[in-house]
C-alpha cells in the first residue's frame, strides 16, 4: 500500500528518499491509533518514525529505527527525543518529521536558521516544540507556501515555542503555519511571548468520495477461439490457460465472459467468472470467422481514486494520480462507464478517460487546492481541522526577569489544578499573571502583581467558557433582553470566586468597534446586576473585571426593569459593589435572616417557659 500522501511537492517529496518515504507511506491507514504518544514511533510492528533533512539535492537521515546520524551543527538525541541546532544556518534545509511523538523537541543553541519544517502525527503524534537558549529564523526569503506545517492526521499535533528563546517564523506565499486533520483548531501553543496577533482560518477536511477507477493503456487482446455455454448460448466466454513452473508445476484456466460496453465501443469488456484446474464442464469450443478485440477485467491500471466536481456542470470526475518524468501530478480524468463493484475495495469500479484529462495540477504540500472549477466530493469531517495560521511573521521573543507570568490554556485543556495556582501566585508577587483561553471567541483573564491568593476548597480552576450569540440559542432570557440589545451569553464554566480580581479582555468582533457595551451578570432566578460599561477597541475586543465567575450578558444597552443597577463610566473601566458571583452576597443575607428568625423564635418560647413555671 502506498501512503496517500496530499502534497508530493518538489521540495518535501524526496525528503527521506524513496525507500523511506515508501516505507513509512505503508502505515497511513493500517497504523496503530496511539494518538499523542511521546517519544518516536521506532521500535515494533510500526517503527516508521524518522527525521530527515534536505539541502537541494542531497538528503540525510538524522534518524530512523536504524540508528542515528548527524551533519554539522544539527545533532539528535534518542533518549531527550531532541534534535539540537548548534549555530546551523542554512537558508535551503527543509527538515521533515514523521511518527516523533508529541514530545518532540528542537533545541536551539546560538543563533540558527532554516527554510521549513513539516512534521507528520500518522496517528501517534507530530508536534513540535521549540526550546533552548539560543534563536531560530525560518523561511526569511519567504519561498515556500508555508515556513512550519503540520500534518497532524488525525492527532493533536502543535508548535510550541519555550519563553526560553527567540523564534521568527516568515509567513510563506500563503500562511506562516499550516496544519491539517488536526484535532485542534488552536495548532500554535503561545508561552507568553508570540508579539502578533495570528489570524486563524479554519476549515474542516473532507470525507472525500472514492471510487476505483480502471482504464487501459495498451491495444485489447484479439482472438477467434471463443466458447459457448450450455446454459447461456447468447453470450460468448474466453477461457484462458496458463501454465505455473515454480513453486510446483501447475495449470489454471480463466474463464471470462465477454460483455459489451459503450464506452470500449467494439472492443468487449472480459469479465472474470472463475479461475479452475480444469475447463469447466457445459463449455464448448468455437472458432469465429472473425477475430474479436477484449479487455480482461482484472487487467488495466488504475486503483482507488477521489471524486471530483464540475462546479459548473456538477459533473463528477476523479484525480488520478500521474508520476512522470520524476514528477508527481494529478490528472482530472473524466468516468466513462460504470464496471460494477471492485471486489477487493467493495467501491464503485469506473472505466475512466486517462489518456485525455480535462486538466491536471501538481499537489502542494498542505495543500489540496485543485484547478478552479473543480472541487472534491465529499462530507466535511467536524472533529477535525485544517487551518492557516495567517500573519506576516511569527514573532517569540524570549521572556525577562521583568516579564509578565504567561499561561496558554487555549490548547484544549483549558484547566488549571490548585497546586499549579500555588505556583503562579508565587510568579504574581513579582509579576502580572496572564492566562489565555481560546473558544469561539478568545479570552485573556490578567490578574495584577500581587493581588492573587488561594480560593479554599477549589481543587480544579476552569478557563473555559460557552459564548451563544444568537439569542435565540441563549435559552431563556429577562424581559428586558431583546433582540436588539442581545449581544452575547457567557457562561463561565468555573462557577465561583476566583484568585483575585481579573481583568478579562474578550472579543465581541470587529463589528462592535467603537460602541459602549453593557456587562452584566445574570442570576439563576432571571436577576440582573449590571456590572459595567466598556468601548469596544478596533480589534473587536472589550474589557471587563470581576472576581467571581457564573453567567453575564454582553447588551447593546443598560439592563433595567428588574436589574439591580451598577453601571460605571466605560472610560474608567472600574467596577463597583456588588461584585459579580455566584449569587454569594444574597446567601449572606438570607442566611443571616433565617438565623435572626430563629434566634426571635427561641427566646419568645424561652419567655413562655419562665411564665409557665412560676
Amino acid at each position: 500500500m502506498v501512503k496517500n500522501r496530499k502534497w508530493h511537492i518538489k521540495k518535501i517529496a524526496a525528503l527521506a528518499g524513496a525507500v523511506v518515504l515508501a516505507v513509512s507511506s505503508a502505515a497511513l491507514y493500517a497504523a496503530p491509533q496511539v494518538k499523542a504518544a511521546n517519544g518516536p514511533c521506532d521500535t515494533g510492528d510500526w517503527a516508521y518514525a524518522y527525521i530527515n533533512v534536505r539541502i537541494g539535492e542531497d538528503s540525510t537521515l538524522i534518524f530512523s529505527s536504524k540508528g542515528t546520524n548527524s551533519i554539522a551543527g544539527m545533532s539528535y538525541d534518542r533518549e531527550s527525543n531532541t534534535l539540537t541546532l548548534n549555530d546551523f544556518k542554512n537558508k535551503a534545509a527543509v527538515i521533515v518529521t514523521n511518527m516523533m511523538g508529541d514530545d518532540f523537541k528542537i533545541n536551539l543553541i546560538g543563533d540558527n536558521e532554516i527554510g521549513s519544517i513539516g512534521s507528520y502525527g500518522d496517528a501517534w503524534g507530530g508536534s513540535i516544540n521549540i526550546c533552548g537558549n539560543g534563536s531560530l529564523v525560518i523561511n526569511a526569503d519567504k519561498v515556500d507556501d508555508y515556513s512550519v506545517g503540520l500534518l497532524a492526521e488525525g492527532t493533536n499535533s502543535v508548535l510550541s515555542v519555550a519563553d526560553t528563546c527567540n523564534v521568527t517564523i516568515y509567513s510563506g506565499t500563503k500562511a506562516a503555519v499550516y496544519t491539517s486533520d488536526n484535532l485542534t483548531d488552536k495548532p500554535i501553543r503561545d508561552n507568553g511571548t508570540l508579539k502578533e496577533n495570528v489570524s486563524y482560518n479554519v476549515s474542516h477536511p473532507l470525507e472525500i468520495s472514492r471510487i476505483c477507477a480502471k482504464y487501459y493503456e495498451y491495444d485489447p487482446y484479439t482472438t477467434n477461439t471463443v466458447y459457448k455455454s450450455s446454459t447461456d448460448n447468447t453470450s460468448l466466454y474466453y477461457i484462458k490457460k496458463l501454465t505455473y513452473v515454480e513453486p510446483v508445476e501447475k495449470v489454471t484456466y480463466t474463464v471470462y465472459k465477454f460483455t459489451a460496453k459503450a464506452a470500449l465501443g467494439d472492443v468487449y469488456y472480459a469479465e472474470k467468472i472463475g479461475e479452475y484446474d480444469n475447463i469447466p464442464a457445459g463449455y464448448t469450443e468455437t472458432t469465429l470467422d472473425k477475430p474479436v478485440s477484449y479487455y480482461e477485467s482484472d487487467g488495466g491500471s488504475g486503483g482507488t481514486c477521489q471524486v471530483i466536481i464540475n462546479t459548473a456542470t456538477k459533473e463528477k470526475y476523479v484525480s488520478a494520480y500521474a508520476y512522470e518524468n520524476n514528477e508527481a501530478s494529478y490528472r482530472i480524468c473524466k468516468l466513462l462507464e460504470k464496471l460494477g463493484i471492485d471486489e477487493k475495495s467493495n467501491d464503485e469500479l469506473w472505466l475512466v478517460d486517462y489518456n485525455n484529462p480535462v486538466a491536471t495540477y501538481q499537489p502542494v504540500w498542505g495543500d489540496d487546492k485543485l484547478p478552479d472549477g473543480y472541487q472534491y466530493d465529499g462530507t466535511e469531517i467536524d472533529a477535525l481541522y485544517n487551518v492557516e495560521c495567517v500573519a506576516d511573521k511569527l514573532t517569540f521573543t524570549a521572556k525577562s526577569a521583568d516579564d509578565n507570568t504567561i499561561v496558554d490554556v487555549s490548547d484544549g485543556n483549558t484547566t488549571i489544578k490548585a497546586d499549579e495556582i500555588k505556583k503562579l501566585i508565587e510568579d504574581n508577587k513579582a509579576n502580572d499573571v496572564v492566562i489565555k483561553s481560546n473558544n469561539d471567541v478568545t479570552f485573556t483573564f490578567t490578574f495584577a502583581k500581587g493581588t492573587m491568593s488561594e480560593v479554599s476548597q477549589v481543587e480544579i480552576y476552569d478557563f473555559s467558557t460557552t459564548v451563544t450569540s444568537d439569542i435565540k440559542e441563549a435559552g431563556n432570557m429577562p424581559e428586558d433582553v431583546t433582540e436588539d440589545i442581545f449581544v452575547s451569553k457567557i457562561v463561565y464554566n468555573y462557577s465561583g470566586t476566583l484568585p483575585a480580581k481579573a481583568s478579562i479582555r474578550l472579543n465581541v468582533g470587529k463589528a462592535y468597534a467603537g460602541q459602549t457595551l453593557y456587562y452584566s451578570q445574570l442570576l439563576d432566578d432571571g436577576t440582573i446586576i449590571s456590572m459595567m460599561s466598556a468601548i469596544v477597541d478596533n480589534d473587536g475586543y472589550m474589557t471587563v473585571e470581576q472576581d467571581h465567575c457564573s453567567t453575564y450578558l454582553i447588551t447593546r444597552q443598560q439592563l433595567t426593569g428588574n436589574s439591580t443597577e451598577n453601571v460605571t463610566g466605560a472610560a474608567d473601566n472600574k467596577v463597583e459593589t456588588p461584585q459579580t458571583g455566584d449569587n454569594s452576597n444574597i446567601v449572606i443575607w438570607l442566611t443571616l435572616c433565617i438565623i435572626l428568625c430563629c434566634g426571635i423564635t427561641l427566646y419568645i418560647f424561652a419567655v413562655k417557659a419562665r411564665k409557665m413555671n412560676r
